[in-house]
């Protein structure tokens, strides 16, 4: 049995690891502490800890506000404790890219949230493309809607980034990057919000990325395209996926894909096979970085309106999840 505490106010992430029954799952709210400098934790709506050691939780779930993340993955990490949390993991790269090294540091575990890597299109997706179905990509096309959240939240950060990750996942790294962003306010007042990503690729290839909050409900879409073939994919679509290749092509059939577990419950069930076996190689969340290097160059861009380059983070690691 894996011990699990979710820290924050998140029922669905809750019901979700429930369902799990190698799970122990605690709910756990921070709180202000009576010491300066340090936060207490109040556990199923009634014990208050002031100690994390306490708690004696294998594996945390940090459902928090992004500024409140750095501060929580240090505290949890220096206990051992493992630490899955949604990207982005910090307001800043240079933050993010701190807290990766000191959870390496500490052989902490931290795994960075991203539902992409385990829906079932998006996963189909990457195996065709790994697998040369589409052969050499040419022009990538991913989109995601959702209504404004109000507020002044970061598109990038906060819509695009896990289409960020899964692009960098599927097909490699990126060279450069131009981005548009458009905020407006309707009649009624309401807030619209768009950005457009224009991406050239390490292998050549190019990325188009569309990010809209000016939609009733959420939604996404991708339409990958190669020299033998193109996979598509529309979230409102009765048959969400479907394969095209041309005649010189081998034609696979796609598996229908019976959701037993929500995206969520794969995610969590990942986590808990890493947490069972510690000497498995600790998670960095490179790929979370990256997509980090992408927002902060897609910012500057639609600040300047000129490319910008991705350049390489200057930091290590010795192991990959892929």
């Amino acid at each position: 049995m894996v011990k699990v505490a979710v820290v924050g106010d998140d029922e669905q992430h809750l019901k979700n690891w429930s369902k799990l029954q190698e799970a122990e799952v605690l709910s756990i709210v921070p709180v202000k502490s009576t010491t300066p400098g340090k936060i207490a934790f109040q556990v199923n709506g009634g014990e208050r800890v002031e100690d994390v050691e306490k708690l004696n939780v294998d594996v945390i779930d940090l459902c928090v506000p992004v500024e409140d993340r750095p501060e929580l993955i240090r505290q949890f990490s220096k206990q051992g404790t493992h630490i899955i949390c949604a990207s982005p993991l910090a307001s800043t790269l240079k933050e993010a890219s701190s807290i990766i090294t000191e959870c390496k540091e500490k052989q902490v575990h931290l795994y960075v949230g991203n539902m992409r890597r385990y829906s079932p299109e998006y996963v189909d997706a990457n195996n065709q493309i790994r697998n040369g179905n589409i052969g050499r990509a040419g022009v990538i096309r991913l989109s995601r809607g959702a209504p404004h959240p109000g507020g002044e939240k970061d598109i990038f950060s906060e819509l695009g980034i896990d289409e960020f990750e899964w692009l960098l996942w599927t097909f490699g790294d990126v060279e450069r990057v131009i981005a548009k962003h458009i905020k407006r306010k309707r009649r009624n007042g309401s807030q619209v919000e768009y950005a457009l990503l224009s991406i050239r690729m390490i292998d050549h290839s190019f990325a188009h990325v569309a990010l809209s909050w000016a939609k009733t409900e959420n939604g996404t879409s991708f339409e990958l395209t190669g020299d033998k073939g193109m996979i598509t994919h529309n979230s409102t679509d009765s048959n969400p996926i479907s394969l095209q290749v041309t005649a010189s092509s081998q034609e696979d059939q796609l598996e229908e894909m019976i959701l037993d577990k929500s995206v969520l419950q794969r995610q969590f069930a990942y986590v808990l096979d890493q947490a069972k076996n510690p000497n498995k190689p600790v998670n960095l969340a490179h790929d979370a970085l990256k997509s980090m290097q992408l927002v902060d160059a897609a910012r500057k861009s639609a600040q300047t309106g000129q490319p910008v380059s991705i350049k390489e983070a200057r930091w290590s690691y010795e192991s990959r999840d892929d």
